[in-house]
């Protein structure tokens, strides 16, 4: 978690319930590594404690939480595509020079 007025997590669980109950708005998703963190606007700095209310099993609409789930997931799958082009790019090229 960052003090630079955004709130990152690599909890998937965690990403959808901040983006379902609207609690923060959903910037991004950065690759570290293989994995990947959701980062959110936090300007107010509530991600602590938003992180907190999820822990304590707040409730969400089921239907937000689906959305949530299925919009989230393709953001996650197109940022690991673009390592894997990457990857490939990279791969590609060193191949071509030899």
């Amino acid at each position: 978690m960052e003090n630079n007025g955004t709130f990152s997590t690599m909890r998937l669980p965690l990403a959808i319930f901040l983006h379902a109950s609207q609690r923060l708005q959903f910037s991004r998703c950065e690759l570290v590594g293989d994995k990947v963190e959701f980062v959110f606007h936090d300007p107010l700095q509530i991600g602590d404690q938003a992180e907190l209310d999820f822990e304590n099993g707040e409730c969400v609409s089921a239907k937000s939480l689906f959305g949530s789930q299925t919009y989230l997931r393709r953001r996650m799958t197109h940022a690991l595509d673009r390592k894997d082009d990457y990857d490939y790019r990279k791969f590609d090229y060193a191949s071509y020079r030899r």
